[in-house]
């Protein structure tokens, strides 16, 4: 019975084997068969296509296409070389130009020199004229005239360490022992009229000073002394406008007893 078995077994695995590969060619045979019938009708679609004129309709198409194509290939050079030649003749332009410029230039600095140095120069300040010592004297004066002693006073005080040399040096210590008086500083007044006399003997107004320095000696009491200033007057000056003020006062200050 095994044996039997056995017997069967080897008979049945070829036929199953042999019915698998016929199964596998069959399907490939199909698969062929699919393909040829596409390729028949890709054939037959293709005869359409040239029988209706299409293919040829397409061709000449893309043989214009092509041409353009050719056409805007030679534009697009042509346009190329164009603005290679405006670029180049831009650039010998600009340094024909500017070599031109640099040689103006160099022209212009060589034949005036002197003209671009005043330009860089910074211009001088202009100097301030000082007021002159008988502009500043007529402005003490005019300070004297409207009876503003004090301002006065030190114009002159000024004017004298201002101008020590000044011609009208004379006229401001006349001036400034009149501000002295008017502000009843008598002392100082004195000592202003006798520096006049002493510095200054040839002045002009030394009669007016010396009869100031008599009416300053009497504001003080100083009687003595201020009969000597007025004796001094009467006899230096006798001429002069205030002789007969001089004569009055010494009449009345020679009355008075001791």
């Amino acid at each position: 019975m095994k044996k039997l078995i056995l017997l069967a077994c080897l008979f049945v695995t070829p036929l199953h084997a042999a019915l698998f590969e016929d199964t596998d060619a069959r399907k490939k045979l199909q698969e062929m068969q699919l393909k040829e019938i596409e390729l028949e009708t890709r054939i037959v679609n293709l005869e359409a296509v040239v029988k209706s004129g299409s293919l040829n309709d397409m061709l000449n198409q893309i043989e214009l296409m092509k041409q353009d194509v050719s056409k805007l290939r030679g534009d697009i050079e042509t346009l190329r070389h164009l603005d290679a030649t405006v670029e180049q003749r831009q650039k010998d332009l600009y340094q024909d130009l500017d070599g031109r410029l640099r040689k103006i230039e160099e022209k212009s600095t060589a034949d005036s020199p002197a003209t671009t140095n005043k330009v860089t120069e910074t211009p001088p300040t202009p100097e301030i004229k000082a007021p002159s010592d008988q502009e500043v004297f007529d402005q003490a004066s005019v300070l004297l005239d409207g009876l503003k002693n004090k301002e006065a006073f030190q114009a002159f005080t000024d004017f004298i360490k201002q101008f020590p040399n000044s011609a009208l040096l004379p006229d401001a210590k006349y001036a400034l022992a009149n501000a002295q008086f008017n502000l009843k500083n008598y002392k100082a007044t004195i000592g202003t009229y006798q520096k006049l006399l002493d510095q200054h003997p040839d002045f002009s107004k030394n009669p007016e000073a010396l009869l100031g320095l008599a009416n300053a000696q009497i504001q003080l009491a100083l009687i003595p002394e201020a009969k000597k200033s007025l004796k001094d007057l009467i006899k230096k000056y006798p001429k002069s406008d205030v002789i007969q003020n001089a004569q009055k006062r010494l009449k009345v200050l020679e009355s008075i007893k001791p």
